[in-house]
């Protein structure tokens, strides 16, 4: 990724979803426009027959890649496991809209999704979220705005690989730098091209969720890493930070995985396996509440 231009990583990931296969069918899937800072938010639903609940899903691709077509599979993978509608949001990306664009858009979808979801016959008082890399990273802060938010309850949250902290000290970001897909320096640029050069901190909770002064009251968490991945200490150290909270938080390491096998469902064993585990726990979650 830092090394091509954003249209051309972009031309990458359109030419991966086209050679992969598509997910199940969904009962009903549409495509709106939910409203936001500025302009309508491009958001895919997918409501299975008799769904309990909802899932918000925030697709990854470092904050500058990834749209809609690109976690398709994922998302019909997860509401034909789960049973629950899911909610993909097509946020704005880096570089063209830099920290807190993407934030902000899935921040008002969820709002939005709470607020309105019933409108459109969704089960939205029984919300929960779900992010890949990127995407849990924007999952995660969701979840500590939502905490302040009365009108927004969040039952659980399943985060893949999340990016958590913009410092990037982790030793899986040395022992995994070169040579494992994603690189430590396309993490960097990835920071970088979405905040870090633009004036942004890395010390600031909304881009680094695991800086946030508070992680009590959080809901419920499951937080999958990939051993080969520069990730994976992030998303464990956020997994610790929150259990050390008081919330409940499952972590799991998929032995020998690397980034971005999550999506690989049809090519590797283990993302089918990952896939049913988020879309169980989501589920249950729901259904528990």
């Amino acid at each position: 990724m830092a090394q091509v231009s954003p249209a051309e990583a972009r031309a990458g990931v359109a030419a991966r979803t086209a050679a992969r296969a598509p997910g199940p069918r969904i009962d009903k899937v549409f495509d709106l426009a939910v409203p936001g800072p500025g302009r309508g938010i491009p958001v895919r639903v997918y409501h299975p027959e008799g769904a309990a609940g909802v899932t918000m899903a925030i697709h990854g691709g470092g904050w500058l890649m990834g749209n809609l077509d690109s976690f398709d599979s994922v998302c019909r993978h997860l509401a034909n496991d789960s049973g629950l509608a899911v909610i993909s949001v097509d946020y704005r990306l880096a570089p063209e809209h830099p920290f807190p664009a993407a934030l902000e858009d899935v921040w008002a979808a969820t709002r939005w999704v709470a607020e309105h979801g019933h409108e459109h016959g969704l089960p939205s008082s029984r919300l929960t979220v779900f992010g890949e890399s990127a995407g849990g990273n924007l999952a995660a802060v969701v979840c500590l705005l939502a905490r302040e938010h009365a009108s927004t309850r969040i039952l659980a949250q399943a985060l893949v690989y999340p990016a958590t902290d913009a410092r990037q000290q982790r030793a899986s970001m040395s022992a995994y730098a070169e040579g494992f897909m994603q690189r430590t320096a396309d993490v960097a640029y990835a920071f970088r091209t979405y905040a870090l050069d633009h004036g942004v901190p890395p010390t600031t909770w909304k881009l680094s969720p695991f800086l946030a002064d508070d992680h009590s009251r959080l809901p419920p968490a499951l937080v999958i890493t990939a051993e080969c991945d520069v990730l994976c200490d992030d998303g464990e150290a956020y997994a610790q930070k929150l259990a050390e909270a008081g919330v409940p938080t499952t972590s799991v390491r998929y032995a020998g995985m690397l980034h971005t096998f999550y999506g690989m469902r049809g090519e590797v064993g283990a993302a089918a396996l990952a896939q049913r585990q988020v879309a169980d726990m989501l589920s249950a979650a729901v259904r528990a509440a």
